[in-house]
């Protein structure tokens, strides 16, 4: 499960994007994660730009992510052009929280979520779990364009987007203390989800 930083590099990634607005996002991010993984920050000090800068970055690592390992239903790559030309904006149709952990790694997790339609095709979904040293990120993206609500454990996530008002409670337990590392992320991954009220 462990893994190194460049196994979320993705080689179809163009220079460009990758010197330009990627590296930017990743020296924004960089010391909102150090400070959050230090302690020196706290998720319910952070502004609402500050939300808004982590959850682009945890969704652009997620979707490198889910495509540098050959996921059988990878996050559609169309998010990261419009991350890329409305950098200041709406971060994106997806949502994400973030949790302080125990860990004391870097690893990922994919959840696919398929749906086998009517008429042939696939609705395909996904929540990706974006582990650091003391930190993890639960990305999740939606099934096409229908509606969703998002929905986490409260007193185990910080909602960073959509706004903390948007995401509605779970009722489930707190994480139990006596996992190893795959069975915790595998357990936050539980605590989070996108709900499609229509599917």
């Amino acid at each position: 499960m462990d893994i190194s930083l460049d196994s979320f590099k993705l080689k179809e990634v163009c220079e460009r994007c990758n010197n330009g607005w990627m590296s930017a996002l990743e020296s924004n991010a960089k010391p909102l994660i150090l400070g959050l993984i230090r302690g020196n920050i706290q998720f319910d000090a952070l502004d609402e730009n500050e939300r808004r800068i982590l959850a682009r970055w945890a969704a652009k690592t997620a979707i490198i992510e889910s495509h540098s390992i050959g996921a059988e239903s990878p996050v559609n790559s169309d998010y990261l052009n419009r991350m890329r030309t409305n950098a200041d904006g709406v971060p994106g149709r997806f949502a994400v929280a973030a949790a302080h952990t125990h860990l004391e790694v870097f690893a990922h997790m994919q959840i696919g979520l398929i749906y086998d339609l009517i008429g042939g095709g696939i609705a395909a979904g996904n929540i990706v779990m974006i582990v650091l040293p003391k930190l993890a990120f639960a990305c999740l993206f939606p099934m096409l364009e229908i509606p969703y609500e998002c929905r986490c454990l409260m007193s185990l996530y910080a909602p960073l987007w959509p706004s903390p008002r948007a995401w509605k409670p779970m009722r489930i337990g707190p994480l139990p203390t006596d996992l190893d590392e795959l069975e915790t992320i595998a357990a936050l991954a539980e605590r989070v989800e996108m709900h499609h009220p229509f599917v």
